[in-house]
């Protein structure tokens, strides 16, 4: 088990009526092995009679360049990563445009929370990062968000 951090995940809470959206963005980055793990999206929609739905996956299409000689990710200026942030986020376009015109709004405040290469490799099998979201569960205690997660 490895726990360095090799990023953050950004966890988003929206809620409209009776229904929470939850988000979960998680960092492009690369496993121990080298392997380059795409930015990703989970989220599920809850609701006091679906209070259990399964986290959907998508992953960005998009990803930085590695070096051929070294496997790392190049490092690129500030003016060219801003340039890219269209680029790397258009997979999730769709999700936040429906959001607002559904009327969702955040609900108190997004959350970062680190990610582990453990985290990572997790990701790059499918599944869904547990450890993240329980990060994010303490996270949610710590400021007071409640134990709900939908208004009822």
């Amino acid at each position: 088990m490895n726990t360095t951090v090799v990023g953050k995940a950004l966890y988003l809470e929206m809620r409209r009526g009776g229904y929470t959206t939850q988000i979960l963005m998680t960092p492009e980055a690369l496993t121990l092995p080298g392997k380059l793990v795409p930015m990703t999206c989970y989220k599920r929609r809850i609701s006091v009679t679906e209070p259990r739905k399964s986290w959907k996956q998508v992953s960005a299409g998009f990803t930085s360049e590695k070096d051929i000689n070294t496997g790392a990710i190049f490092q690129m200026s500030v003016d060219h990563a801003i340039a890219t942030v269209p680029n790397r986020l258009q997979f999730v376009d769709n999700l936040f445009n429906q959001m607002i015109s559904q009327g969702y709004t955040l609900y108190k405040t997004p959350i970062a929370v680190e990610v582990t290469h453990e985290d990572v490799e997790e990701i790059r099998m499918g599944k869904t990062p547990y450890k993240i979201l329980g990060r994010i569960t303490r996270c949610r205690r710590t400021l007071g968000f409640g134990e709900d997660l939908f208004e009822k």
